[in-house]
């Protein structure tokens, strides 16, 4: 199934999940599997300035492991920096420790 997302968390933890890593090349965001000398290896922030800068989110193909993801136009809509509440926070976390410890 083919995941478009502007949400930060998503988009890390998509990436996570496929092995993917934050790079940019000649300024330009992208997501890598493999060393590729033509990217430059960023930490988050930095991808996601640049994502911003140019108006696009990645498009993450979740059946296939291999891919890496496709950045594609976003609509306009700003990139989620938080939770509307404490509670959507700890749900969003609860995610996280599920897919960590290996529980339902």
């Amino acid at each position: 199934m083919k995941v478009a997302t502007h949400d930060r968390g998503e988009i890390v933890h998509l990436a996570g999940l496929l092995g993917l890593s934050p790079a940019l090349k000649d300024g330009a965001p992208a997501l890598s599997a493999a060393h590729d000398p033509s990217l430059k290896r960023c930490g988050w922030e930095p991808f996601f300035a640049a994502l911003e800068a140019r108006g696009l989110e990645p498009v993450f193909d979740t059946e296939d492991p291999g891919a890496s993801a496709v950045l594609a136009r976003s609509e306009a809509r700003p990139m989620e920096r938080g939770h509307a509440s404490p509670g959507a926070a700890l749900a969003h976390s609860g995610r996280f420790l599920r897919a960590l410890f290996g529980r339902p």
